[in-house]
C-alpha cells in the first residue's frame, strides 16, 4: 500500500449506458471516485468552474470484475454487438438500428479530447449489478491506474489482513454515534431463546448448553446452544463425532404462534460414510429427546379437553440437498441418515415382532418421524446462475436506454426469455417451496423439524430463517429481522467473508503469494476438517438413470468414481474471465503477479435469501415494518465492507479471534440511525389471524428489478397486466368513463 500512489487521474471519461461524461479519477485508499460536472449544470450565467462538482463512490470491494482492453469502451461495446446478437436485438428494436450509428456518431463527436483508437478503458462490473466503463487519453495511463486499482481493491486479500478494509477505519457518524442501543448490542441470545420461551426458570424441557463456550467442541458454532434438558453435554462431545465439522442438532426456533410450541433445529450433515449403516446411538438420542421434550411439554401446557389433544406428532428430517448429490457425499464419508435409526419407540416393546399383528403394533408404537430431499443445488450451481445473470445485465449496460417506448416494449420479451435461461428464478421458487413445506408442517401439523444440507451454513442459514421469517412476526420488524440473521447467519457460522468473496476481483493483478487462497479472516485449522471440503465436493453431477436401483459393487463404484470426480472438478467450477480480462495484456505485469480468476468458494447464498424475502414482502407487503430499500441497502453494505457486521466467516472469528466489534461499526447503526427512510408505511403491526403466521405462493417469483437497476416492465413485462390487455385490445381508445367502469366492476367481483 506504501508504494501505490494515490492520485487524482484527469481527463477520464466515463461510459454508461451509450451515454458519457468527462471528469477525473480520484483512486483513494478505499474508494474509487468520478468527480464531474454535470454538463446542465454549467451555462452562459454559470461558468463550468463555479459549478459545484458532482461525485460517483465506488467501494473496492463492491468490485467483482477489473479488465482493460485498447481503444475506446465505445468501440468495446459495438464488437460487442457482433457477438452478441440477442442482447443486441434487446437494446436496438430493428426500426432504431439504423439510428444508432448516428448516435454513436454524437457521442464520438463530442470526445474530443483523444482519439478513439489510440485510447484504453477500464470496464469494471460490480457486484451490486452497476457497471462503468472509463476511457483514457492513451494506454500507460489506462496502465498504470489498472495495476495501482488491482493492488487498491486486493489489498486485503494479498496480506492476509481483514484490518485493511474499510469497516476498520470508518467512523460513525452524528446519528450514529447518538443511537443508545448499538448494533452489536441488538442480539442477545438468552434473551431471544427466554422470548421464545426455550429458556425459563426450572424448566423440565429445554436448557442452556456452554459446552462450545470456548468454540473448542465446533469452531463454526455459537457459544450457547439450546438442547433438550435431559442431554447432556458428554452425549453433545460423542454425538459431534457424527455430524460434518461437529454440527450437532440445535435448536434455534420455538413456535409460539400455535398451542404445540413445534421447534426447528439445524445441524450438518451426517458422516454415514461408505458403510451405510453406520450410526450413532448419541446422535440419534440427541434427535429423539428433542422430539420427545416438545411432546412432553406440549402434553403438560393442552388440558386434557383440548381439541388439539388428539393431535399426532410428526417430525421431519429436510435434507435440502438434491438426492443424488446427498448420495454422492457417501464417497467422503458422510451422507444422509437412515431414517429407521430416528424413529425412536414411543412405547416399550419386547422383542422384534413375529406374526402380522405383532408387527403392526410395534409399528404404532414407533414415533413418526420422515425425511424428505427438496432439491436445492449447490454453491457452484447457484454461482453459475448468477454470472449469468451478470452477463445479460453487464453486455445490456453497454446499449443506451431507447426514447422510442413501443419499440423498446417490443423487444422487451427477448430480455426475459434470455433472463428465463439463467434460471435464477427458477431456483428461488425451489427455496421458497422448501421454507412453505417447512412452515406450514409447523404451523398447522404438530411437526418438528431437523434442517441440514452438507456443512449446514448455506441453505441450511437460508431456509431455517425464511421458515421463521413467515412462522413469527416478530422477524417481520425491523429489529426482529436484525436479530434473526444475527442468530442465523452470523452466530450460526455462515461464511460471509468466502461467499462474498471479500478482496477478491476476478481479472485483477496480485502479487503471487504462498497464502493467495486464504481468505482475508481464515486460520489454519487445528485438528479438524477443512470447512470447504463438503460444499466444494457437491460439484458432482450424477445422471438421471443412477438415481434408482444403485446397490452392492454398483454403489461402490458409482461413489469410488465420484470421489476420483470431486478432485479434478472443483476447480473447473470457477466461472471464467471476461473476455477482456484474457486478452488484456496481462503479461507485461511479470512472473510475479497474476491474474485472479475468481474463489470456487464464491457463492450468492445470502443474495438468494434477500431475494427470497423480497418475494415473501411482495406478496405481503402490510406484514413487513421494513420496505424493500431497507433488504436493497443491506444487500450492498453485505459487500462493501463498510461495516464490521459482514465480515468474517464464524462467531468465533468475529467476537474471539479478530475482536471486530472492538475496532469496528455494526452495520445496523446504519439502519437504525435513519428509521424513516427504511420503514414501510404500508406495515400493519396488529398480529391477525393465524396467530401471525404467513403462507405465500411459491410459484409467484418475479425478478427484483429495483436491485437490478432495471424497470418492472423491462424484466417482468406487463402480460398478465390489464392495462396491457386493455392496450392490445385498443379498449383505450373507446372512452375513459367506459373503462373506469369496468374496471370498478371488476374490482368490485372480485373482492
Amino acid at each position: 500500500m506504501d508504494s501505490i500512489s494515490v492520485s487524482t487521474v484527469p481527463n477520464v471519461t466515463l461510459n454508461r449506458r451509450g451515454y458519457c461524461i468527462t471528469g477525473s479519477l480520484l483512486l483513494s485508499t478505499f474508494h474509487l471516485v468520478f468527480r464531474f460536472v454535470p454538463p446542465s449544470a454549467s451555462t452562459s450565467t454559470t461558468p463550468a468552474q463555479n459549478v459545484q462538482p458532482r461525485e460517483i463512490w465506488i467501494a473496492y470491494p463492491v468490485i467483482d470484475r477489473i479488465s482493460k482492453a485498447r481503444g475506446s469502451s465505445l468501440i468495446a461495446a459495438n464488437a460487442t454487438n457482433n457477438n452478441a446478437s440477442i442482447i443486441e436485438r434487446i437494446a436496438s428494436p430493428s426500426s432504431e438500428r439504423t439510428t444508432k450509428t448516428n448516435t454513436n456518431n454524437i457521442t464520438a463527436t463530442a470526445l474530443t479530447n483523444y482519439d478513439l483508437y489510440s485510447a484504453s478503458h477500464i470496464r469494471l462490473q460490480c457486484k451490486d449489478f452497476t457497471y462503468y466503463s472509463f476511457d483514457f487519453v492513451n494506454d500507460s495511463v489506462s496502465t498504470e491506474v489498472f495495476s495501482n486499482l488491482s493492488s487498491l481493491i486486493t489489498v486485503s486479500r494479498t496480506e492476509n489482513d481483514i484490518k485493511s478494509l474499510y469497516a476498520y477505519e470508518y467512523r460513525p457518524n452524528m446519528f450514529e454515534q447518538k443511537l443508545e442501543l448499538k448494533g452489536w448490542d441488538i442480539y442477545d441470545p438468552i434473551n431471544e431463546f427466554t422470548r421464545q420461551g426455550l429458556l425459563r426458570e426450572n424448566d423440565d424441557y429445554w436448557r442452556m448448553s456452554r459446552v462450545n463456550e470456548d468454540y473448542r467442541f465446533c469452531p463454526s458454532y455459537p457459544k450457547l446452544l439450546v438442547v433438550p434438558s435431559t442431554i447432556s453435554d458428554n452425549v453433545l462431545k460423542h454425538a459431534g463425532k457424527f455430524r460434518s465439522k461437529q454440527r450437532i442438532p440445535a435448536i434455534v426456533y420455538r413456535h409460539r404462534g400455535g398451542v404445540n410450541g413445534n421447534v426447528i433445529a439445524r445441524c450438518a450433515q451426517p458422516l454415514v460414510g461408505l458403510n451405510l449403516q453406520n450410526r450413532s446411538i448419541q446422535d440419534e438420542k440427541l434427535i429423539s429427546e428433542i422430539f420427545h421434550s416438545q411432546d412432553r411439554e406440549r402434553a403438560d401446557n393442552l388440558s386434557q379437553d383440548d381439541e388439539f389433544q388428539s393431535q399426532p406428532q410428526r417430525n421431519l428430517l429436510v435434507d435440502l440437498r438434491p438426492i443424488t448429490n446427498a448420495m454422492a457425499q457417501h464417497a467422503l464419508g458422510a451422507g444422509t441418515e437412515n431414517i429407521d435409526n430416528y424413529r425412536g419407540r414411543l412405547a416399550k416393546s419386547n422383542s422384534t415382532p413375529d406374526h402380522e399383528s405383532d408387527y403392526q403394533e410395534h409399528q404404532r408404537s414407533l414415533r413418526q418421524v420422515n425425511k424428505i430431499f427438496c432439491n436445492i443445488d449447490n454453491i457452484h450451481v447457484m454461482r453459475d446462475s448468477l454470472n449469468k445473470l451478470n452477463s445479460i445485465l453487464n453486455d445490456l449496460d453497454r446499449f443506451p436506454v431507447s426514447s422510442n417506448a413501443q419499440q423498446t416494449q417490443s423487444s422487451y420479451p427477448l430480455l426475459q426469455q434470455a433472463l428465463t435461461k439463467t434460471q435464477w428464478l427458477h431456483r428461488l421458487s425451489i427455496i421458497l417451496q422448501s421454507v412453505d413445506r417447512i412452515a406450514k408442517s409447523v404451523h398447522l401439523n404438530n411437526t418438528n423439524v431437523i434442517i441440514h444440507c452438507s456443512d449446514g451454513w448455506d441453505r441450511t442459514s437460508q431456509v431455517s430463517a425464511l421458515s421463521q421469517l413467515c412462522l413469527d412476526p416478530y422477524y417481520r420488524t425491523m429489529k426482529g429481522f436484525m436479530v434473526l440473521i444475527e442468530k442465523e447467519w452470523v452466530s450460526f457460522g455462515f461464511k460471509f467473508a468466502t461467499r462474498g468473496d471479500h478482496g477478491g476481483c476476478i481479472g485483477a493483478i496480485i502479487k503471487k503469494e504462498p497464502k493467495l487462497t486464504s481468505t482475508p479472516s481464515s486460520e489454519p485449522s487445528k485438528g479438524y476438517v477443512s470447512e470447504t471440503s463438503s460444499e466444494a465436493s457437491e460439484i458432482i453431477e450424477v445422471s438421471s438413470g443412477s438415481n434408482g436401483g444403485l446397490s452392492g459393487k454398483n454403489i461402490a463404484s458409482f461413489l469410488s468414481r465420484a470421489a476420483n470426480h470431486i478432485k479434478t472438478t472443483a476447480q473447473n467450477s470457477i466461472s471464467p474471465l471476461n473476455s477482456d480480462a484474457e486478452n488484456g495484456e496481462n503479461g507485461k505485469y511479470g512472473a510475479a503477479s497474476s491474474v485472479y480468476t475468481g474463489s470456487s468458494e464464491k457463492s450468492p447464498i445470502f443474495h438468494q435469501f434477500l431475494d427470497c424475502v423480497y418475494q415473501i414482502y411482495r406478496q405481503h407487503p402490510s406484514k413487513f415494518e421494513f420496505n424493500s430499500r431497507f433488504l436493497k441497502r443491506l444487500f450492498y453494505h453485505y459487500y462493501s465492507c463498510q461495516y464490521g457486521s459482514f465480515l468474517c466467516d464464524s462467531e468465533r472469528e468475529l467476537l474471539d479471534i479478530h475482536k471486530v466489534p472492538e475496532s469496528t461499526v455494526s452495520v445496523w447503526d446504519y439502519f437504525n440511525s435513519r428509521p424513516a427512510e427504511f420503514t414501510n408505511r404500508l406495515y400493519d403491526g396488529d398480529v391477525e389471524t393465524d396467530d401471525g403466521a404467513i403462507f405465500f405462493n411459491f410459484a409467484d417469483v418475479k425478478w427484483w428489478f429495483e436491485l437490478y437497476g432495471r424497470s418492472d416492465e423491462e424484466m417482468n413485462g406487463l402480460s398478465n397486466s390489464l392495462d396491457r390487455k386493455f392496450a392490445q385490445m385498443k379498449l383505450n381508445q373507446i372512452g375513459g368513463n367506459s373503462i373506469a367502469s369496468a374496471n370498478s366492476d371488476s374490482n368490485t367481483s372480485i373482492e
